[in-house]
């Protein structure tokens, strides 16, 4: 695959699966923040151990919350796989762009070292 292919596909999955990665990224960071205990009252440790731990507003948050971050049934374990998919696909793509501007940068830096020593015994 050409590098120019590599780059617009790596760009165009990339976009995609960022939009996704912000909403289970955030949907979870803001689960966990949630768990953190903030001050240990005897109401916080109570309501931590029977699962009530949310006042009635903030339980619908919550819900939508973990709705987003772990709920959907099969449609959701597959949207979660494939963003997954999405995630490696980038990262390899991304890798291998790297590896083919280090290989292109060394090329250069042979070809200019090797036209220094030409220039340099032909003196």
């Amino acid at each position: 695959m050409k590098e120019a292919d590599l780059r617009s596909l790596h760009r165009a999955v990339g976009i995609i699966v960022a939009v996704f990665i912000i909403f289970q990224a955030g949907s979870g960071f803001v689960l966990s923040l949630g768990g953190l205990p903030i001050g240990s009252t005897d109401a916080h440790e109570e309501a931590l151990n029977t699962g009530h731990a949310h006042e009635e507003g903030e339980s619908v948050w919550h819900d939508a919350l973990e709705f987003i971050h772990l709920g959907g049934g099969i449609v959701g374990t597959i949207y979660r796989l494939l963003l997954g998919l999405g995630i490696v696909a980038t990262a390899v793509s991304g890798g291998m762009i790297f590896f083919s501007v280090r290989a292109r940068k060394k090329k250069l830096k042979d070809k200019t070292r090797d036209n220094d020593e030409r220039g340099a015994a032909g003196k």
